[in-house]
């Protein structure tokens, strides 16, 4: 039996754990939207901007609740993230070099 009451034992609840696992089906429908997986056509800037958004929120609700980085301290939040927004904007900005023809196959 865990003790509730000792800090290295802040879990989250079932009920986050549930509602964290709502929040990704709803974000998983809005990258199926935003990917706009029956078509075959390029997504633009503006629908891979809101693509990665929404993967920028799955992968922070992941790392919050289910790695319970919540109860990490706050540089490692920060590291976190801060990797996070950086992976998303590398990815955003070759996907721009490559959609406006800057860069080339």
């Amino acid at each position: 039996m865990r003790d509730s009451t000792h800090p290295s034992h802040n879990l989250p609840s079932r009920r986050v754990l549930f509602m964290a696992w709502a929040l990704l089906m709803v974000l998983t429908i809005g990258t199926m939207v935003a990917g706009k997986v029956t078509s075959a056509a390029s997504l633009g800037l503006i629908w891979t901007g809101i693509l990665l958004a929404i993967s920028w929120a799955k992968a922070r609700t992941i790392l919050q609740v289910y790695l319970n980085l919540r109860a990490a301290p706050r540089h490692w939040r920060s590291g976190f993230n801060g990797v996070l927004v950086f992976l998303l904007l590398v990815i955003f900005a070759l996907y721009a070099l490559g959609a406006t023809g800057i860069v080339r196959h």
